[in-house]
């Protein structure tokens, strides 16, 4: 799996944030950080804990995967196809049974 790619995690956030119109003011008071932070954290300067962006996807009402993955609804089938590139074929019939026990178990 790659590194996490902070930069493109920030402009996740901006977009959404501006998506539904809240300044980074307001992000920053909702989730109890300093101003300064979230522009720091939608430039890709800081990196924020898992604790920071679960409140962000929490305000903005998207979830982690968009986030940190930048993982939709119209390119999740793409993301899934990689996955199962990198997975050894022997291997294949159980990744997708593990997805469909998981997609079972959130329903």
């Amino acid at each position: 799996m790659e590194d996490l790619n902070y930069i493109e995690i920030g402009k996740r956030i901006k977009i959404k944030r501006k998506e539904i119109g809240i300044t980074q003011e307001k992000l920053s008071e909702l989730i109890d950080v300093c101003p300064s932070y979230i522009s720091e954290i939608e430039r890709g300067y800081s990196i924020p804990s898992l604790s920071t962006i679960c409140k962000i996807s929490s305000v903005l009402q998207c979830s982690l995967d968009y986030l940190i993955f930048g993982i939709t609804a119209t390119n999740a089938d793409r993301t899934f196809v990689e996955i199962l590139k990198d997975i050894p074929e022997k291997n294949h019939a159980l990744y997708i049974d593990l997805c469909i026990n998981i997609s079972n178990s959130l329903k």
